[in-house]
């Protein structure tokens, strides 16, 4: 008996700081509530206990829950460089609240086995489990067998000096830990064994600067499909990347900002603007966003789809976004000149880093496949 097909939808990074949290999703509640699962990684806890333990810490209140509700969301990741901002208790509360409004979580818990679980949930018969883990956090952020925190993927940076004159570029050699790599495989394998489909979230990459994707990402992806994911969705680097169809599976290297906004609650509190650290990778903020504190070129932003029947993905495609100056996504279609940009500009940074790939359109959305 074949199953009824199902679409997954996925968006990248959320930060909420607003008096009206639901508005930040006005313009594309309509379109995620209609996805039958949605999913997105939340840079924030809900919880008002707890201090800031360090000064990038992004806001936190509970008060914003009911926006996630709003904006159709089925399942969120908390594995990312934010998951500890206002420390253990904070994280443990946001979990308990999100458990109280039944919005399921992956890539964290009270200890390294909670925060492994993935989550599965099934749409008439088809089922779909949902994995999440950091590569880019601070050093403590992971759980282990006492302690809670996020599940890690840690990575290695090496700066191999390839000419033996002084002061010249070197290389960098990024790589995963091996027995992070080796968890996350079993962790895979052993969900592929549950469920149709396997959506692997991953918090890496190099933040702000455009198209760059760093060696390790390629290799933990390509080991997650080999493991048996079927579709990758990356967060963290709040600027659009690439897309790849590696063994016919679409790994997006990041979605990119989504509803993301530097509000009060971080600009006043201990997080405060993060101006120095556009500086830091050469990068101008769009000052016609003022909350932003991104590029222009980040506005640039999609909502990743994937159509599902008889438990296979059968066709991948983005919905093009754009973000306007209130940091709020908007779908942009077809005839639209800024859905052209979103095309071109995720056509052109898939294509500098010499990813595989192929994009049409396909009605208003952009299909996905493997390159020639």
């Amino acid at each position: 008996m074949s199953k009824k097909p199902i679409t997954v939808l996925g968006v990248g990074d959320v930060i909420i700081d607003r008096e009206e949290p639901e508005t930040i999703f006005q313009h594309v509640a309509e379109v995620m509530r209609a996805g039958d699962i949605t999913f997105a990684n939340c840079d924030q806890t809900y919880s008002d206990i707890g201090y800031a333990i360090r000064g990038s810490a992004t806001y936190s209140a509970s008060r914003n829950i009911p926006a996630l509700l709003y904006g159709g969301f089925d399942v969120l990741s908390l594995a990312n460089n934010h998951t500890l901002d206002w420390g253990r208790e904070n994280l443990i509360d946001t979990m308990d609240k999100l458990d109280e409004v039944n919005l399921p979580y992956c890539g964290v818990g009270r200890n390294i086995e909670e925060a492994r679980k993935p989550v599965i949930l099934d749409r008439d018969g088809t089922k779909v489990g949902f994995l999440a883990y950091s590569c880019v956090h601070p050093k403590g952020f992971e759980a282990d067998a006492k302690k809670s925190g996020l599940a890690p993927v840690r990575i290695w940076t090496i700066y191999d000096q390839i000419d033996y004159q002084p002061g010249t570029p070197p290389r960098i050699v990024s790589m995963a830990y091996k027995e992070d790599l080796e968890a996350m495989v079993e962790d895979i394998k052993k969900l592929k064994q549950e469920v149709d489909v396997v959506v692997v979230s991953y918090h890496w990459g190099q933040h702000m600067i455009p198209a760059v994707i760093p060696m390790y990402c390629h290799e933990v992806g390509h080991a997650a499909i080999d493991a048996g994911a079927d579709l990758i969705l990356g967060t963290h680097t709040h600027i659009a990347k690439g897309i790849e169809m590696y063994k016919g599976k679409a790994i997006f290297y990041s979605t990119g900002n989504f509803a993301a906004e530097i509000g009060p609650g971080t600009a006043d509190g201990p997080g405060g603007p993060p101006t120095g650290l556009l500086e830091r990778y050469n990068v101008t903020a769009d000052p016609e966003m003022p909350k932003g504190y991104v590029s222009r070129e980040a506005r640039n932003t999609m909502i990743a789809k994937a159509y599902i029947e008889d438990g296979e993905i059968k066709k991948v495609t983005y919905i093009p976004c754009y973000i306007n100056n209130n940091c709020e996504p908007e779908i942009v279609v077809k005839d639209d000149q800024l859905a052209q940009g979103v095309f071109n500009y995720i056509e052109d940074i898939s294509k500098s880093e010499n990813l595989s790939v192929k994009f049409s359109w396909d009605g208003d959305e952009v299909l996905i496949q493997p390159g020639e």
